[in-house]
């Protein structure tokens, strides 16, 4: 007997890892962006120990830790939206990447372990086939077949 996932389920499936992803994203960059510094303060204090086997310049961890934010919620934006997908997936990917790299360096090596299933969470959705985004389907007919989550 065999099974097969419809068209339907793994494009909704893709939707709702898309969905999970980007709010992870928003939740962090806003909440990094509203800590009034102690994100940026906290890491950079971390990053600044002079036992770390690696020590990246100073200016560098700085420039990135100013910049988490604002990419976690472009990222985060982009995700829900679904335009340019597989770009911003990757961007996911990439991003998670450079903090399990970052915690690897911090010698934080629960985190690094932590890190690596979320950075699967890309790769499943890039292999997915892409949901529609809805404002492509408004101008449709109003048929329930077409409804994502039928």
């Amino acid at each position: 007997m065999e099974h097969t996932i419809s068209l339907r389920t793994l494009r909704n499936a893709e939707l709702l890892l898309r969905i999970t992803m980007s709010v992870t994203l928003l939740v962090a960059g806003i909440s990094k962006y509203y800590s009034h510094g102690d994100f940026h303060r906290y890491y950079l204090t971390l990053f600044s120990n002079p036992e770390l086997r690696i020590n990246l310049p100073p200016a560098l961890i700085d420039i990135y830790l100013t910049l988490i934010p604002f990419l976690e919620m472009i990222i985060g934006l982009a995700l829900l939206t679904g335009l340019q997908r597989r770009f911003f997936i990757v961007a996911w990917i990439m991003y998670f990447i450079s903090l399990e790299v970052g915690h690897y360096i911090l010698e934080e090596f629960t985190s690094v372990d932590v890190i690596i299933p979320i950075i699967l969470f890309g790769v499943f959705a890039y292999i997915l086939p892409a949901h529609e985004p809805f404002w492509l389907k408004m101008g449709r007919s109003k048929r329930t077949d077409l409804h994502p989550l039928n």
